[in-house]
């Protein structure tokens, strides 16, 4: 266990600085600009959360597969199960990084589009952490296992790969959950305000701008004339 809490603190210390939230721009240019900003806006947060992805998958194959042949035991296992989690997680991650450069490349015409991307994106993010928890409880249920002496096939194994499984899934829950608070903040922000202020009534449909920013926009109008 003093090597898997070892290890987890290596991989961890690369990919989490590049999650920190950047500067965001000016409230009033960004809900000028759009539903090609959001989309940009959105891509962008993809690629930055794919990116530590596959920084991560990269540890595991590099750590693990030059560990893979020095170890036995459960030791071996683990090692094992990490290099298979680590080659899945870098082709996903590639194929995220493809898919948000199309996105990016290809907005939502309207903002009704962005809503529905958005929301496809966050339910995307919950569901993946309900299957990290799984695979958390299956790590678990791995371990216990291997120390049941009555059990079929080798405790090593069983025990080795529960600890990878709880490493992997404690990080994909980790990374899934700053996923979608990155991108449900960026929605809340950018695109749900706006919603918020549409008025449907008989035969009309109205759009209600606080007093305070109909003011902002008239300065910033005013400034550049």
């Amino acid at each position: 266990m003093r090597f898997l809490t070892t290890l987890a603190g290596v991989l961890l210390a690369l990919p989490l600085p590049l999650l920190a939230q950047q500067p965001a721009p000016d409230s009033l240019s960004r809900s000028a600009a759009g539903p090609a900003a959001f989309a940009s806006e959105q891509a962008r947060l993809d690629r930055r959360g794919l990116t530590v992805l596959g920084a991560w998958a990269a540890g595991n194959l590099l750590v693990s597969g030059a560990s893979l042949g020095s170890t036995d035991g459960s030791a071996h296992y683990f090692h094992q199960m990490n290099v298979g989690w680590g080659a899945v997680n870098l082709a996903l991650a590639g194929t995220g990084l493809l898919a948000a450069r199309r996105a990016a490349r290809q907005p939502p015409p309207n903002r009704a589009g962005a809503v529905r991307s958005q929301l496809r994106l966050e339910n995307l993010y919950l569901l993946n952490a309900g299957l990290d928890v799984a695979y958390m409880a299956t790590g678990l249920y791995l371990r216990e296992k291997g120390r049941n002496p009555t059990a079929s096939g080798s405790s090593a194994r069983w025990r080795g790969y529960g600890n990878s499984l709880l490493l992997q899934g404690g990080f994909l829950l980790l990374f899934d959950g700053f996923q979608f608070a990155a991108h449900h903040r960026h929605g809340r922000r950018d695109l749900y305000p706006l919603l918020s202020r549409v008025s449907v009534g008989p035969g009309a449909v109205a759009v209600v701008l606080p007093l305070g920013q109909f003011r902002s926009t008239s300065q910033l109008l005013a400034r550049t004339k």
